[in-house]
């Protein structure tokens, strides 16, 4: 197998191809006999990319690596197997209740991924419960969660609190978490709103998603490519996995998926990541979809979306934000397409509340101010581009949130 960036890197890949193809252990036996592997680095990324699970069975079938590496692995698969257990079942429960109460809803990402994807669930590390409801359920959903134990993030209780109900328009999601056992919790991800790369770019939402059930499985790959590659630029292995196997299960309508991608200018995304597809999974592309994935401008931008893998952190916060629009509109096919990136992406910086923490205490100014608080938030993420700073911050914003809790992706804790 070629060499992708890292020896470390490759061998994760490597894994994954192994999970489908038993007969490649011995190639992988053979690189890792002729390449020298940092053992903790690809234990660190193999943590970041939620390869844990992949990369266990692998070495377990090849009856490499050491002891203790396996039997570190081991644990933390099992711990991550029983964490996605609870979260399945809690889920299932949320989703019982929510019927009892007439309120519609679809889980998405993680627990709906594992669940119905996956050959097997534990496979798949699940962070936060995601589930898009209808708009007007929404305040009538978070008070049944509070009825049931749920609390609300001292941010979002300020914006429920607006009488003019700036949660709505403001935001798209709440985080509600409810305490489980010690300092763990389960986590839900109330989204009423799924934006593609801002507000005022795209917006889906649960009747998006209910009409042309013909369609399902195509809006679900929408969906994923929205969150996994506009929003996170396909910055982790699993995303990758996440489309090689939606992709996998079901019979999918190619011309229209690529018609409802082109829609959105989010078509070179979805090259990008099903170059991926191809080259760790060998997936079998249709004879219209190949030549657009085999060309060398796909090459060249799916190997700029991996440049990141080999670091030991994901990009963050503004740094995110600048590659979001800079991969968007690379991807781009004509001046209509970029120019609409580069109005929305301004436009949402300006027209953005603001929710500033002062001595304490949090001031709520409204998007319509927004153009007065540009330029503090542009400071503030001018700072985080400098890497003193940018930890301080996540370190004060941790301190503050405290029982806030923000949203979590830990794949060993119920967290």
């Amino acid at each position: 197998m070629q060499m992708y960036q890292s020896p470390e890197i490759t061998v994760l890949l490597m894994t994954c191809k192994l999970y489908i193809n038993a007969e490649k252990k011995d190639k992988l036996g053979r690189f890792l006999e002729e390449h020298s592997i940092d053992w903790e680095l690809l234990y660190q990324l193999a943590d970041r990319h939620r390869l844990k699970p992949f990369l266990y069975q692998a070495l377990q079938k090849s009856s490499i690596g050491s002891t203790g590496f396996l039997a570190r692995l081991q644990n933390d698969c099992r711990e991550a197997a029983t964490d996605h257990l609870l979260k399945r079942h809690h889920y299932h429960s949320v989703a019982k209740l929510l019927a009892e109460n007439g309120i519609d809803h679809l889980a998405l990402k993680g627990v709906y991924l594992a669940e119905n994807f996956y050959p097997e669930s534990s496979l798949r590390s699940t962070g936060d419960i995601d589930l898009l409801i209808n708009k007007e359920d929404v305040f009538r959903t978070i008070e049944l969660l509070q009825q049931h134990g749920y609390q609300l993030n001292r941010k979002h209780t300020i914006y429920c609190q607006q009488k003019d109900k700036a949660l709505l328009t403001d935001l798209f999601e709440v985080s509600l978490f409810k305490p489980f056992f010690g300092d763990s919790f389960f986590d839900i991800d109330l989204h009423w709103q799924m934006l593609g790369f801002n507000k005022h770019y795209v917006v889906f939402d649960l009747p998006y998603m209910r009409s042309q059930p013909e369609f399902h499985i195509e809006k679900q790959i929408v969906l994923l490519v929205t969150h996994h590659g506009v929003t996170n630029i396909w910055q982790r292995i699993y995303y990758i996995n996440d489309l090689y196997f939606l992709l996998a299960r079901y019979d999918i309508n190619w011309d229209w998926l690529m018609a409802e991608l082109r829609r959105y200018g989010f078509e070179g995304v979805f090259l990008a990541g099903l170059y991926w597809c191809q080259e760790i999974w060998s997936f079998r592309l249709p004879d219209s979809i190949k030549p657009l994935v085999d060309q060398l401008i796909t090459r060249r931008v799916a190997e700029e979306y991996a440049e990141n893998w080999t670091n030991k952190k994901s990009y963050e916060f503004s740094d995110a934000i600048v590659r979001q629009l800079k991969f968007l509109a690379k991807t781009q096919t004509n001046l209509s397409g970029k120019a609409k990136v580069y109005r929305t992406f301004l436009t949402s910086r300006v027209f953005q509340p603001s929710l500033f923490n002062v001595g304490g205490s949090y001031i709520y100014i409204p998007k319509e101010l927004g153009f007065m608080t540009v330029f503090i938030r542009a400071v503030q993420s001018l700072l985080r581009f400098l890497p003193a700073k940018s930890d301080r911050v996540s370190k004060g914003k941790n301190a503050t949130t405290n029982q806030n809790v923000e949203s979590s992706e830990s794949s060993q804790s119920v967290k």
